[in-house]
């Protein structure tokens, strides 16, 4: 490993996490890192931490982190912290438009999953909904009950006036 995760710390100041994007994006080993880092099991601060800088190299040139999208997912996979779902996410959604047409079914299921858990929180939700979009796929009747349910019992008026405006578009889209 050649990435420093010692400066994967509390307290890491935003400009720091933006140094060392910059410094990954020109650094395939350190992206392969930071993956690997995000990924762990036990989660904790260099785990959120490296995710973080992850979705940061993604903002900062998509090409870097292209043909990593197995990788991401294994990650996400593998860390049981939302946080770090979240930014890896994000990024995985920052993947080349290429590379996100062949993940069509895998986008598909992994959002609707995301909108399905009341037990995650309501940005995984946003996410989720991204993630149904970018698939590509039909949204089938399974999407419209999610959604009808999740908007029922939203934990927030404002989750229940997106879901309700993601069914709304979805039916003009269908008509």
């Amino acid at each position: 490993m050649t990435f420093p995760e010692d400066s994967l710390r509390t307290g890491l100041p935003v400009e720091e996490v933006q140094r060392l994007a910059q410094k990954a994006a020109i650094r395939p080993d350190w992206i392969a890192d930071l993956i690997e880092i995000s990924g762990r099991p036990q989660g904790g601060t260099a785990s959120r931490k490296a995710s973080w800088i992850l979705r940061h190299v993604a903002r900062l040139d998509t090409t870097c982190i292209a043909h990593q999208s197995q990788a991401l997912l294994r990650a996400i996979d593998q860390s049981g912290d939302p946080r770090v779902h979240r930014e890896l996410l994000k990024a995985l959604l920052d993947l080349p438009k290429e590379e996100l047409e062949g993940m069509g079914e895998d986008l598909y299921e992994l959002g609707l999953g995301l909108c399905a858990d009341p037990s995650l929180p309501v940005a995984m939700v946003h996410v989720g909904v991204q993630l149904l979009h970018t698939s590509g796929q039909p949204l089938g009747e399974e999407v419209v009950e999610i959604w009808r349910e999740r908007g029922a019992q939203a934990e927030t008026p404002a989750l229940a006036r997106f879901l309700a405006m993601q069914l709304a578009s979805r039916n003009r889209r269908s008509t």
